[in-house]
């Protein structure tokens, strides 16, 4: 059986070596998709879901390539909030009896301009706020409306309640409980984090150039 383990940020391919650089758990789109494109022909594949969410790209992403695959399960462990909950709609979910769901809207940072861009930005999110919802509804069965009005109010749903609107399929009863490793509270990577990745291996990437000219030499001098 193959297993893809969605933990921590969803996040896109490009951001994916900076958490790595701090050794912090995230997903990317890749992740997913190398396991997938590896596993045999008819090979069951796992999905544990233990995330927050992150990039609703991304997790758009990830959903797009799961859904329609019947060797796919997913299991959501803890929290599949945000986009991790779009994700845990791809295909046939279960549910600890301890974890949860959160819906909301999708938000937008760094957002500038005047107010015809502003109007122009809500617009987009409300959009954006549809194509989350779609993956609920195809899941569910019910209406847009209804998802719209779940995601308006932040939403946090118990495993009972997941079962109820149709979200997961069957609550996990023959597992230990598990231990929650990220709880929602925004993306990690902040852009200060993300420049000071970008430096710390600008100059690890010197020392080792540095240290590879001085090995040329030493060979050079017969040293």
């Amino acid at each position: 059986m193959a297993v893809i383990n969605i933990r921590g940020d969803i996040i896109s391919n490009d951001d994916k070596w900076i958490y790595d650089w701090f050794e912090m758990d995230a997903t990317c789109p890749k992740d997913v998709k190398d396991i997938l494109d590896a596993a045999a022909d008819g090979e069951e594949i796992e999905v544990l879901i233990n995330s927050g969410g992150g990039s609703v790209m991304a997790g758009q992403e990830i959903y797009s390539a799961l859904r329609g695959n019947d060797k796919v399960t997913i299991k959501i462990q803890s929290l599949a909030g945000s986009a991790a909950g779009v994700v845990a709609m791809a295909g046939r979910c279960l549910i600890s009896p301890v974890a949860m769901v959160m819906i909301h809207n999708v938000s937008m940072c760094g957002a500038s301009g005047d107010y015809h861009d502003m109007q122009k930005n809500a617009e987009i999110l409300k959009q954006m706020n549809a194509a989350m919802a779609a993956a609920y509804t195809e899941k569910s069965g019910r209406s847009q409306e209804e998802i719209l009005r779940l995601m308006d109010r932040e939403t946090w749903l118990t495993a009972n309640q997941c079962l109820e609107y149709g979200f997961v399929d069957e609550i996990m009863t023959d597992q230990q409980t598990p231990q929650y490793t990220n709880s929602y509270s925004g993306m990690w990577l902040t852009d200060e984090l993300r420049q000071k990745a970008i430096s710390e291996k600008q100059q690890a990437n010197e020392k080792e150039k540095m240290k590879n000219e001085i090995l040329e030499d030493l060979d050079m001098y017969g040293v």
